[in-house]
């Protein structure tokens, strides 16, 4: 992309160069976009190895063109595109961003690659006296087992590296405030999105310095996690911000509750995905198979300092497809409750989830209509032929979570509508789902439940559909006072609609 804009006054000679460039500034007026220069050499150049992504690189993991490396073309368009404005007395101030994918590497050896250029390239930058130069990463190590088996490498994942070069002209630009508060803050607690703020204000004239916002302004020294700008999920890298706990049976309930939705949710995609056709789809016979929880791990919790609600965050393991190497997917996902004397309820809230190991080679097997990050799938002849014979669907595999065998008993006066009903630890935690293994059949259910000693994970009564051959996760529930009995019993009102 390539962009230009008339100033209202004219500034002092400034610009704002990050990390590489795309962009190139016409002297006079408006420019045009044009769709050549890097952006159309990075096609020709990944074209020529046949893949369409620089994030992994072809199979010596290194993407070369006419010699040299792909990022080195990047680094020294940057300087040289530098070097020729710098020259011009009519240039205007510039703002350029690059993305280098060099970093997506899981065995080390494409990163190694990038320090010679790097290296130069930062040398360059700190004699452009007008320019600054922020280097910074979008998150830590993230493609190796560091991070998915130690608690430390999600730390690392989540706390990027941020380095800004300031020459002396572009901090006399900056003004004395700005660059003594880019000093302080290197000891801060600051985030990504403290750099946007910053950035904000340098999309305008800057004759008057830069403004006292984000990280040139000083952070507060007593800042913590609970008082910055967070894109959950997240870990924050602060002492005590949340803390570990056990993942014993009490707390199944929680990861019952964070599995249902997420298997609810890739059952509505596929069912919104048909909508608008006319062929019979059955969600438990997607391409996406409904995750199946084998373990559970890194149980943490903090209290939210909005509403005082219990957040815990963990990594929940299911069985991986047969199209990559891991034997198993790792998710990590934060689920909010609130726990109140005078209610019944634990109102659970599904507040994020993230995919911590590598899902792009899922997309030779998914639906398009699920969203990648959700989907774990098999190549496999095995669907479509199950498509033909609903009836031979193992339920029972289908709804199996933590080694745990359901039991599953006929609800309303259909004999293919059954509850499942899963009874974790005598009964300290357990979880509810109605299957309809119909094929041409869809129900409304209105479900209530009579217990004691248990605090459920919704409200009830509750009133939900149930499409032909699909299984809906409804309500977990927790022991409320450890080393008494439990009972639960369900509910439910069934009305049929025919479907034909």
């Amino acid at each position: 992309m390539r962009k230009k804009r008339k100033l209202k006054s004219k500034p002092k000679q400034w610009r704002l160069i990050t990390f590489g460039s795309h962009l190139k500034t016409a002297e006079k007026g408006y420019s045009s976009f044009l769709f050549q220069g890097l952006t159309h050499s990075s096609c020709e150049i990944l074209a020529s190895y046949g893949i369409d992504s620089p994030f992994n690189g072809p199979d010596s993991n290194q993407i070369c063109y006419n010699g040299k490396l792909q990022h080195s073309y990047f680094l020294q368009y940057t300087a040289d595109m530098l070097s020729t404005i710098s020259k011009s007395r009519k240039a205007r101030p510039l703002l350029s961003f690059t993305a280098l994918n060099v970093g997506h590497d899981d065995v080390g050896l494409r990163t190694q690659s990038l320090d010679k250029d790097l290296a130069h390239y930062v040398t360059t930058m700190a004699t452009e006296q007008h320019t600054l130069t922020i280097l910074l990463a979008d998150h830590g190590n993230t493609y190796t087992e560091y991070t998915t088996a130690i608690l430390e490498g999600r730390l690392e994942m989540f706390h990027p590296s941020l380095f800004i070069i300031v020459p002396e002209k572009a901090a006399a630009l900056l003004g004395k405030e700005a660059t003594r508060a880019l000093e302080i803050n290197q000891r801060r607690l600051l985030t990504m999105i403290d750099l946007h703020h910053s950035l904000l204000p340098l999309a305008g004239s800057i004759s008057n310095f830069a403004k006292p916002v984000g990280i040139f302004s000083p952070m507060s020294p007593d800042r913590t996690c609970n008082n910055v700008e967070l894109r959950t999920p997240n870990l924050c890298v602060c002492e005590g911000w949340d803390s570990p706990t056990t993942n014993d049976s009490s707390r199944i309930a929680i990861v019952e509750f964070a599995v249902g939705q997420l298997n609810n949710l890739i059952q509505t995609q596929v069912l919104q995905g048909h909508k608008n056709t006319t062929r019979k789809i059955y969600p438990v016979l997607s391409s996406c198979r409904r995750l199946r929880a084998s373990w559970f791990s890194n149980v943490r919790e903090r209290t939210s300092k909005s509403d005082g609600a219990l957040i815990t965050s963990f990594d929940v393991m299911f069985e991986a497809g047969n199209v990559v190497k891991h034997h198993e997917d790792i998710f990590h996902i934060e689920v909010k409750t609130t726990d109140k004397a005078i209610q019944n309820s634990l109102e659970m809230e599904l507040l994020h989830f993230d995919r911590l190991t590598l899902f792009g080679k899922y997309r030779m097997c998914a639906n398009a209509e699920v969203q990648l990050r959700l989907c774990i799938c098999s190549k496999s002849k095995h669907i479509k032929a199950s498509n033909r014979r609903l009836d031979k669907v193992g339920w029972k595999d289908y709804t199996t979570f933590l080694s745990e065998n359901p039991k599953l008993s006929n609800i309303g006066e259909s004999k293919c509508l059954f509850l499942i009903k899963r009874n974790h630890s005598e009964g300290q935690s357990i979880a509810i789902e109605v299957a309809n293994s119909c094929a041409e059949e869809n129900f409304f259910v209105e479900m209530s439940a009579t217990h004691e000693n248990l605090r459920l994970s919704r409200k009830l009564p509750f009133a939900f559909s149930i499409p032909a051959g699909s299984i809906k996760f409804v309500f977990s529930a927790r022991i409320d006072t450890a080393f008494w009995g439990t009972n639960l019993e369900v509910i439910a009102d069934v009305k049929s609609e025919s479907t034909h």
